[in-house]
């Protein structure tokens, strides 16, 4: 028989922390892009296109990192919601 103990408010709580740290990595992801991409527009030749490629690498890993912390995020708002109910539902059965 498996034992276990969760405590959904906290993990419901997490994942507004969670989510603000998802924005304020957009916020810093969207600035630095930003000031790579001012850099880039004063600079040319076969270092700048390798340059440009190295951007172009890190926004792809970003975006993969963005989209697994969303699925965390949404996985944990799930188990939380899950946990609540379940427990809701052991209450009323002894009432």
């Amino acid at each position: 028989m498996a034992v276990f103990s969760a405590d959904s408010d906290q993990i419901l709580a997490a994942t507004g922390a969670v989510r603000g740290t998802i924005d304020r990595l957009q916020g810093e992801a969207a600035t630095l892009l930003a000031q790579l991409t001012h850099l880039q527009s004063s600079w040319t030749g076969s270092a700048a296109l390798a340059f440009q490629g190295s951007i172009d690498g890190w926004q792809a890993t970003y975006r993969t990192v963005e989209e697994s912390l969303a699925g965390i995020n949404a996985s944990l708002a799930q188990a939380g919601q899950a946990y609540a109910q379940t427990e809701q539902l052991n209450l009323a059965l002894f009432r």
